[in-house]
């Protein structure tokens, strides 16, 4: 039996509630565009995290290889030359470590042994001298018998006494992998470290013309005044693998850019026309912060 009143109620129903089970479209593309949103923000937060991690990983290595280098020079008196450094410089550097090296009557061949494993990479020059040459594939510090420290490595084998490196190497073929080192010297993520030591009222020795990349990598001013201006700077080319563009802005298309480079002045810092957006990413040893955009003003 129907009750009084069922018809009323079927009437009072809302017509569109047998459809609510449902989205409709303009639901539908509010929450794909939510999810976008979120996607978006979350990919972008999870990049800068890997960056600020692959930065602090960078710092922590340059404070290593900074500390190996003061040790350095507690033990020898100064610190190593550094890419730019002259034949004469090397020499000097070599009398000064070995005095005894001059009874060998071999110091000539000494530095030329030196420049050549200097220039084996962008970031040899350093490695050289906190590790030794290298000797079939290894870097075990210089040999023991102080009046001649730098052999040819083709004339000795690998049982010749030898001195402890100032820096724990650990070889790495590729540069992407954990490894701190391999044939282009200091290096992490494929790009070198490169070192620069300051060199008197001229500053720095000079500059280094990076060939494992884009740019040029430099010492650095700030307001005409060295950073660092009685030790070192140590210079990474950062995520982008490019140190910057050369000292006058130019670009690797512009016809002059080889005589940019002939011509070099350290970049300033505090001078926009002199800093590109490359700069921006490098880590130091003497930034604030993780990168160079730190002290760029």
């Amino acid at each position: 039996m129907r009750r009084y009143g069922d018809n009323n109620m079927r009437a009072n129903r809302n017509p569109l509630s047998r459809s609510r089970d449902a989205f409709t479209m303009i639901e539908l593309l509010i929450v794909i565009v939510i999810i976008g949103l979120v996607a978006g923000i979350s990919l972008v937060a999870l990049r800068a995290a890997r960056t600020f991690t692959g930065a602090a990983v960078v710092r922590q290595r340059l404070d290593d290889i900074a500390q190996c280098v003061e040790i350095y020079k507690q033990k020898y008196g100064e610190y190593p030359p550094d890419c730019s450094a002259s034949d004469s410089d090397i020499q000097k550097h070599i009398l000064k470590r070995w005095p005894n090296a001059l009874k060998s009557g071999k110091v000539k061949e000494m530095v030329m042994i030196a420049r050549a494993e200097m220039e084996r990479g962008s970031g040899s020059a350093l490695l050289f001298w906190l590790a030794g040459p290298d000797v079939g594939g290894t870097r075990d510090g210089f040999y023991a018998d102080d009046r001649e420290p730098i052999f040819d490595p083709a004339d000795v084998d690998d049982s010749e006494p030898r001195e402890q490196p100032v820096i724990e190497l650990t070889y790495d073929s590729d540069g992407t992998g954990g490894g701190n080192y391999n044939e282009m010297g200091l290096m992490y993520k494929n790009s070198p470290i490169i070192y620069f030591r300051a060199e008197g009222k001229d500053g720095y020795f000079g500059k280094e013309k990076h060939t494992h990349g884009n740019g040029v990598a430099a010492p650095y001013m700030k307001n005409g005044v060295w950073y660092n201006p009685d030790s070192f700077q140590l210079v990474y080319a950062g995520e982008d693998g490019d140190f910057g563009l050369d000292a006058y802005g130019a670009d690797e298309a512009d016809e002059d850019h080889e005589q940019h480079e002939e011509d070099y002045v350290p970049r300033d810092l505090a001078s926009g026309d002199q800093i590109s957006q490359a700069d921006r990413d490098n880590i130091t040893n003497f930034s604030n912060g993780a990168t160079l955009d730190s002290e760029i003003e």
